[in-house]
């Protein structure tokens, strides 16, 4: 995939102009996610670095209130699954921020999150020791966030060119949507306003 051609792949851009068009699948989305609310259009590097360390703050409150074995909705996960799928988000999130800070013209490979899911048997993992996880791996993914340089780009094999702002925005996503996840199995009138 990569850039299309004739377009220059300018990654600073995205930082300072809101009306860039990412040209990798992983494009600039706007408008507001319509399910967990997440601001597509939050440009802000740090701001959204700083989002995703909240979310992954109050998981633990909202997963005390419910059976986390439980699924959130039927046909969809349960809650400890979803923290551990968040866990291996932020944790792939980390090395492709390396990569792009260390290694970019290496690329970083896909990866599909029901296969990690299987093969990691989150049914079996501990959602306590999931929600420590979730805590060390924020920490991890915040310290790469915050080093990682805006002016590099590595390959990913669907997304084509990413940089450190797609990164941090769709782990920001991924971090607002399962929360919102494990919060919708709270009963309407538990939900935090």
């Amino acid at each position: 995939m990569g850039v299309p051609n004739g377009v220059k792949r300018d990654v600073a851009r995205l930082d300072r102009d809101p009306e860039y068009v990412n040209p990798s699948q992983w494009g600039r989305r706007s408008g507001r996610c319509a399910e967990c609310d997440f601001d597509w259009g939050e440009c802000d590097y740090v701001a959204l670095v700083g989002q995703c360390v909240r979310n992954v703050a109050v998981f633990g409150e909202a997963l005390s209130r419910i059976d986390p074995a439980a699924a959130v909705a039927p046909g969809l996960w349960s809650a400890n699954r979803y923290v551990w799928h968040t866990v291996d988000v932020l944790r792939f999130g980390t090395e492709r921020l390396w990569t792009i800070s260390a290694d970019p013209s290496y690329g970083v490979p896909a990866w599909d999150e029901n296969v990690v899911a299987d093969v990691r048997a989150y049914d079996d993992l501990s959602p306590v020791v999931g929600l420590i996880a979730l805590i060390e791996a924020a920490q991890a993914w915040r310290q790469a966030a915050l080093e990682a340089p805006h002016d590099a780009a590595t390959t990913h094999p669907e997304a084509g060119d990413i940089c450190a702002f797609d990164v941090v925005q769709r782990n920001a996503h991924e971090a607002c949507h399962h929360l919102w996840d494990v919060r919708r199995r709270l009963d309407e009138s538990e939900r935090p306003d």
